[in-house]
């Protein structure tokens, strides 16, 4: 017999807290897969067109912060009969396990797709120390 964890491994990874809309502000969202394995948690994002200077990752207590724009310039002195890809600001918050670390975090940036690689730590193995600083991932493309 089997539970229903084991049906839907990822049943509590799919409970993880979302913000779509902080503010109002976001012209699109991009769409994020969460998957998780034994030894780590992956966020990816597709970025279609984004440069890695144009993508900001901030880890704060309570999760992630991922945020950017989609330049808008490909607008100039040209008739668009159909546009369907979104443009502009995007933002996406995500809440974050007990056990994922928020000081080892390794974004990779390859053809359009950024992955955040998550350790995962047992929950007392995080840092003692209580900070409210942000702390921002510096994302670089992978050839």
């Amino acid at each position: 017999m089997t539970t229903d964890t084991q049906q839907r491994p990822l049943a509590p990874l799919e409970m993880i807290p979302a913000c779509q809309r902080c503010g109002g502000e976001a012209d699109w969202f991009p769409p994020v897969d969460i998957v998780e394995d034994a030894e780590e948690y992956l966020f990816t994002l597709d970025l279609p067109e984004m440069k890695p200077e144009d993508i900001r990752v901030v880890v704060e207590r309570e999760g992630l912060f991922i945020s950017g724009e989609r330049s808008r310039a490909w607008q100039q002195n040209r008739k668009f009969l159909r546009i369907e890809r979104p443009r502009g600001f995007f933002e996406r918050r995500f809440a974050l396990p007990d056990d994922a670390s928020r000081m080892e975090i390794k974004p990779v940036y390859k053809e359009s797709v950024l992955e955040l690689h998550i350790r995962k730590v047992k929950p007392l193995m995080r840092s003692a120390r209580p900070t409210d600083a942000l702390t921002s991932l510096n994302i670089t493309s992978e050839l």
